[in-house]
Order: C-alpha cells, then structure tokens, then sequence
C-alpha cells in the first residue's frame, strides 16, 4: 500500500466512524500529518482524493470541511432517473454557536434520512450570501435532486428564478426574503412567546420582560403582538418599556437591553430572553444586580441549547426547537415539488417543545387559569 492510499484509507474510516460530522472542518494540516503519520504532499494528495468524490471541500482561508454524512459513503445513488443528491447551502458554522449546534443536527437528520433512501446530501459551505450566485451558476446541472438553504443562507429572487426556471425543487429554512414563490420552513415565533409569557403568569409573575431579537428580524412585529395578547388573557397591562431589543448571538448588547429594561422598570420580576449568547448576557446582569432565580425572578429561555445549562447555576425553563421536525419537513416539502413539477409556495411553522427546568419558581408547573376571551 502507498503512503497516498494508507493517508485516504485513515481518513475514510476516521469520516465512517463519525470523527467528523457532516459540515465540520477538518483540523489543519499539520495536525493531520501527525494523526495519519504521513506528509502534507501525500496528506494533499488523500484530501483531493475525497474532495473529488464530494465528500469533503476545501475552502480558500477557511479549511476543509466535510461535506458528506458518513453513513452515505459506501452507498451508491439511487438509481433513478435524474441526479437525486440534494445541496445543501449553508453559512460557514464556526462562527456562531447556536448556528453550530442548529446546523449540525439539522445536517445530520437530513443526511441519515437520505441515506435510508440510497441517497446523498452534499453540503455547500458558502461564507455568506454573496457567494449563492456563484455557486448556483457552477453547480447548475448538478441540482436537479434539489435545494436546501439554511443557517441564515437566505436566496434572493433572482437566485429563486434562476432555480425555477430549470425546475429544482426549493426549500428554505426561515422565512425568504423577496417575492418570488418558494417553499420554507420555520419556527411558529410568535406562539414560542405565548407559551413564555402563559408560563410566566401561570406562576405569578406580573411585570415580565422580553428580549427578542431587533426591529429587523422577519417576526418582529408578530412577537410583540403575541406578548401583548398573552398578557391580556392574564389582564396583566401591555407596557412597551417591559420589551428590548438585542441581537440574539450579541452578548453585549444583550446586558445593555437589560439594564436598560431593569432601569425604566425596577419592578421588573421576569424575563423572556431569546439566542444563546443573550441569554448569557441578560443572566450576567442578574448576577450584577444581586438578583437569584428563581426566588427573585423568574427567567424563560427560547430556544434551549445544552451547552447554555452547562454554564448555569440552575436549570432554565424554555422552549426547544424541533430540529429533527424542520430536517423531515424540508425533505418532504421537496418531495412534493418533485412530484408536482411546480414551485410551490408551502410552508410549515413547527411549534416548539417545552423543556421543564426550575427557573420559573415551580416544578411541575400549576394548572393554567386564563381569562377566557368573548
């Protein structure tokens, strides 16, 4: 055996085994040389190896990621008629992460359920948006399985039409951003703070807080009447200096919106905080102030991520996305395009799954009273 085949034989048992998963970068260089016990050149020569069957792509400044799931790479394609892989376009992830953490299992569902079927998921890392057009124009007549756009990687309408008009299949994770018809998948935002808020005032909490994303996030407007309905069904007043703005991967921010909101309303006894690194903000001030949950106020998280409870005194109560729901339901929005020969403007908001912790006061939660509304 050569040293090229000994490197490509390493590095494919290290993907089969699951070392990597499907859209992690690989280490650098050097350190792999170290692993396989072989030198760049021949390190080089596996890696191109791989990149040319699609498994793994190497990014100009970035590094090598894996592109394949590991259980498709004994598998043959389908055999159908027409390319049946599906792209997958996303937002380079090491540099958020609650991005990291929803991509990768997003990928991964996707790339299992694909599998089962005899087919491949090929995962395009782009470092932001600007790059969807070139990449679309030199992939052109490899799409025909299908389009995935995820992790922020929003297409435009251009880009929307040029897909229509060869007839790939189209989905999108989070809401599109122009006009033109296309099929996504999200998460029901506004019903995530009405279930906060309920649980908040199920536990007598009456001056509640939000922090939940800027004036420019798509659902902005939406949330805010969620909250000021939910508080109604309590007859708790709506008071807009009770709500702040932060972008939710924006620890600074996140402190400022919330002493901000501790100063306009020291009576403050609750929050509903939404993204990772601002909850860790808004918790940061709550230690600044001297404050304990849950005997001093009560704290709600959306969307709940298991490395956030790790940095936790106490367990937070919050909502979870469905990630493994949004994988099976951007697979079968594309399958019922397939099946049509049309782009179709389906889309399907996911209701979010509780997570019991201890941060609102009470465990389990008490039977819920709500005003009923004429």
């Amino acid at each position: 055996m050569t040293k090229s085949e000994k490197a490509l034989n390493t590095l494919t048992m290290q993907i089969n085994s699951g070392v990597w998963r499907i859209g992690e970068k690989l280490p650098v260089e050097d350190e792999l040389c170290k692993q396989i016990g072989v030198g760049r050149n021949t390190l080089r020569e596996a890696v191109a190896a791989l990149e040319q069957q699609g498994i793994l792509r190497r990014m100009q400044g970035a590094g090598t990621f894996l592109c394949q799931e590991f259980s498709t790479l004994s598998r043959e394609p389908a055999k159908e008629a027409g390319n049946t892989n599906i792209h997958a376009f996303c937002t380079c992830y090491h540099s958020r992460l609650e991005a990291d953490f929803y991509g990768h299992e997003i990928l991964h569902q996707l790339s299992s359920r694909l599998a089962n079927q005899g087919r491949r998921l090929l995962v395009e890392v782009l470092p932001d948006r600007n790059r969807i057009q070139e990449k679309l124009l030199a992939l052109a007549d490899e799409l025909a399985g299908g389009c995935i756009f995820m992790n922020g990687l929003i297409p435009d309408d251009r880009e929307l039409r040029f897909l229509a008009g060869r007839n790939v299949p189209t989905v999108i994770l989070g809401r599109p951003i122009g006009k033109e018809q296309v099929a996504y998948v999200g998460n029901d935002d506004a019903e995530e703070v009405r279930l906060a808020i309920r649980h908040l005032a199920d536990h007598g909490f009456k001056r509640i807080g939000m922090i939940n994303g800027t004036s420019a996030f798509a659902e902005h407007y939406l949330v805010v009447d969620a909250y000021r309905e939910t508080l109604a069904e309590y007859d708790l007043p709506f008071d807009s200096n009770l709500l702040g703005e932060a972008e939710p991967f924006h620890f600074a921010e996140a402190k400022d919106a919330v002493r901000t909101l501790f100063e306009r309303c020291p009576d403050l006894d609750a929050l509903a905080v939404s993204g990772d690194r601002a909850v860790l903000g808004a918790l940061e001030v709550i230690r600044e102030r001297n404050l304990k949950i849950p005997t001093d106020m009560g704290f709600f998280m959306l969307g709940e991520l298991p490395w956030i409870q790790d940095l936790c005194p106490v367990k937070l109560t919050g909502l979870r996305h469905d990630l493994h729901g949004m994988a099976d339901q951007l697979l079968d929005l594309l399958e019922k395009q397939k099946k049509s020969g049309e782009t179709e403007e389906n889309h399907v908001l996911l209701p979010p799954l509780f997570i019991q912790g201890r941060s609102c006061g009470c465990v389990p939660p008490p039977s819920r009273k709500i005003k009923e509304t004429k």
